[in-house]
């Protein structure tokens, strides 16, 4: 299983992989969070309930092992975000 942060991007189950995140601009371009699963099988949509079946076991993992947490931003509209969060607490 691949995450993207902190989010699931794709699912390997045999030889199958189902793509949660699409990157068209590769690893360094931005992610696209998809409606529906990447699969290049057009009519193997049955084989969705072996990959809900992967995410479930993913998931109970989470409880003993939690997921990754947020990557770090340093672009400047988070940073004045965590400024001005950071004064709001202050003047509390």
């Amino acid at each position: 299983m691949i995450p993207g942060e902190s989010t699931l991007g794709a699912v390997r189950v045999g030889d199958f992989k189902y793509r949660f995140i699409d990157q068209p601009g590769g690893w360094l371009g931005e992610k696209a969070h998809v409606d529906v699963p990447f699969l290049w099988f057009k009519y193997e949509f049955w084989r969705f309930v072996f990959v809900q079946q992967e995410v479930e076991k993913l998931a109970r993992t989470a409880l003993e092992y939690p997921p990754m947490p947020k990557g770090a931003s340093f672009n400047l509209d988070a940073v004045k975000a965590k400024i001005e969060a950071a004064r709001a607490a202050m003047s509390k």
